[in-house]
């Protein structure tokens, strides 16, 4: 029987290793603590009480840690990572990384033919991706012509608002200058 084989049938019969008592109250949770008290049946292993971990649960250690496909898994950040990847041992894991990081670190694993654990459908992943970032930019775009022509529109009433307080001025001025002359005028009259 192949390893793996029998690292799944192990795992089928493997319990749930559950703190004591975690399954009667509701404050403790459902993660393994070790007994520890003088009296517990669970401690002293008593038959009908929960099962305690021990070295009989674990994994053959030929595949102790390895992906379900028998592949070493191993966690790329960067292309220059994929490198030192051995096709037939290790499988590809993306973790941690931005979209575009992503997609180039995709486009280099597939063209060293390396297996990629962690995305089913690399291809339309790829495509999906992109169009994104297309569609980001073009968003990115957009909102930066609007800020111009918004900046462009403020300017503008600016300047009117500069051009309407001169006219005013002008106004104010020219009607000093008229009554000026009307009062020189009647200055003269007299």
């Amino acid at each position: 029987m192949d390893l793996l084989q029998l690292r799944k049938i192990i795992k089928k019969k493997k319990p749930s290793f559950l703190r004591q008592e975690a399954h009667v109250r509701a404050k403790l949770k459902n993660n393994w603590r070790q007994p520890k008290g003088l009296h517990s049946k669970m401690r002293r292993k008593l038959k009908s009480y929960r099962k305690m971990p021990s070295t009989g649960y674990s994994s053959p250690k030929g595949v102790r840690g390895l992906h379900p496909t028998g592949l070493r898994e191993v966690k790329v950040l960067n292309v220059s990572e994929l490198d030192s990847l051995d096709k037939t041992k290790d499988g590809v894991l993306i973790g941690r990384v931005g979209k575009r990081k992503r997609v180039e670190i995709l486009k280099k694993a597939i063209e060293l033919k390396l297996p990629i654990l962690n995305i089913k459908d690399v291809q339309s992943y790829i495509t999906k991706v992109e169009e994104e970032l297309k569609k980001k930019k073009s968003l990115a775009k957009s909102r930066e012509e609007k800020k111009k022509k918004s900046k462009e529109e403020a300017l503008k009433k600016a300047e009117e608002k500069k051009k309407k307080e001169e006219s005013l001025e002008d106004k104010a001025d020219k009607e000093k200058d008229e009554k000026r002359k009307v009062l020189e005028s009647k200055n003269e009259t007299y």
